[in-house]
Formats: C-alpha cells, sequence, structure tokens
C-alpha cells in the first residue's frame, strides 16, 4: 500500500490528485450485510471505520454480499478493499464490485479472482464517470462462502 494512502486511511484525510481532492466517501457510511456472524460481534460499520485491526463478517452463506450506502451520489475513482491481517484472507476471493443509483441496478466497477493473503489491499479502479450512491461487495462462486474485509475504501467526488 503506498504510504500516502496509509496514511490518509489512519487520519481520514483527503488525497490530492491535480486539481480534484478524492475523499473517503464510504468512511462511518451503513453499511448493509447479506447476513450476520452469529456472534454479532462483526456488523457491517467495521468495514467503514478506517481500522484495519477489525472487520465486518457475514455467516457463511452462497454469494454473501456487503452493500454500503453513500448517503448521495458520487463520482467514484477506486475502490480499495483490505483483507482482515490475522488471518483468513483467503475469503476474500471471487469478489465483484460494482457501483450504483440504487441496490438493485449497480455496474461493474471491478472483479478480483482471488484468493487474497492475509492483509492483502485489493484496488479496484473504476471506469471513467462511475457514478452513484450505493457500492456493493459480492462473492460470486462457491456454495458455502464468508465475506469478511477488515476495511473497505471509496475514493470519489460528490456530485452536485
Amino acid at each position: 500500500m503506498s504510504l500516502l494512502l496509509f496514511i490518509a486511511l489512519l487520519l481520514h484525510v483527503n488525497v490530492t490528485l491535480g486539481h480534484e481532492e478524492l475523499k473517503n466517501v464510504a468512511y462511518s457510511k451503513k453499511v448493509t450485510l447479506s447476513s450476520e456472524h452469529s456472534s454479532h460481534l462483526y456488523p457491517g460499520s467495521k468495514a467503514v471505520n478506517g481500522i484495519l485491526t477489525d472487520f465486518a463478517h457475514t455467516a457463511p452463506e452462497k454469494h454473501p454480499w456487503l452493500i454500503i450506502d453513500l448517503e448521495a451520489t458520487y463520482e467514484i475513482h477506486e475502490i480499495e478493499v483490505f483483507a482482515r491481517s490475522g488471518c483468513c484472507g483467503y475469503q476474500i476471493h471471487d469478489l465483484d464490485v460494482r457501483v450504483g443509483s440504487d441496490p438493485h441496478n449497480m455496474k461493474l466497477c471491478g472483479h478480483f479472482t482471488g484468493q487474497a493473503s492475509n492483509g492483502q489491499r485489493i484496488a479496484f479502479w473504476c471506469p471513467f464517470n462511475t457514478k452513484g450512491r450505493y457500492v456493493k461487495l459480492q462473492i460470486m462462486a462457491g456454495q458455502v462462502n464468508k465475506l469478511s474485509p477488515a476495511e473497505v475504501l471509496v475514493w470519489g467526488l460528490q456530485v452536485y
């Protein structure tokens, strides 16, 4: 991970590229999981809290997903997904990342075949002019999977 992005994640600051200032527009936003881990210790909010040492976690299921409501429309430039660092990075595989104006009408931003390694940063550069309010991560292969990202960052600019 670049030092600049690591510092931005830790300090919740913005990244300036040229004349535009990209913000992590997912920080502290509402996250919905397709299911909840049985312990209830890993809610979706842990995927957008800026802390790489905890994580969100679904129950075992087919095609688990996570949706972030950005609460406004943004032009999305990049989405970063961080695998858990202590273990279980392999749980992130065959991952689609989508962006859209509503959770039922989304366009593919990128796909990661995986499996991720522990602590791996996975970057998805969205196609030019990708706009949306919702970001969805979903495992697309396998019969029983768990989705447990440590952190999801969505770098974008608000559309007015």
